[in-house]
């Protein structure tokens, strides 16, 4: 089954192996600002969304992954969907 949440501290693995050059305190205010997004599938995490704001007030996408297994699927337009429903 497939689930969109927000980033949470037991995601720190899996979100650093895509995106290493983020810093550490970076990643705690993506998870205490709710400005990252994970995709699980049967609880395995396979794609996420991260995004910040430009000018204090526009978000904007910074980063979106799918794991090559699960393209082509419509995830990334659902995490898409996601991040303008709650990330505006």
């Amino acid at each position: 089954m497939i689930e969109i949440r927000y980033v949470k501290a037991e995601d720190k693995e899996f979100w650093y192996s895509l995106d290493k050059h983020l810093p550490e305190r970076e990643f705690v205010n993506k998870i205490s600002n709710k400005r990252g997004y994970i995709l699980l599938d049967n609880n395995k995490p396979i794609g996420l969304l991260r995004y910040n704001l430009f000018w204090d007030n526009t978000p904007f996408c910074t980063m979106l992954y799918i794991d090559c297994n699960y393209h082509r699927k419509g995830y990334g337009k659902k995490l898409m969907e996601m991040f303008l429903i709650k990330g505006i």
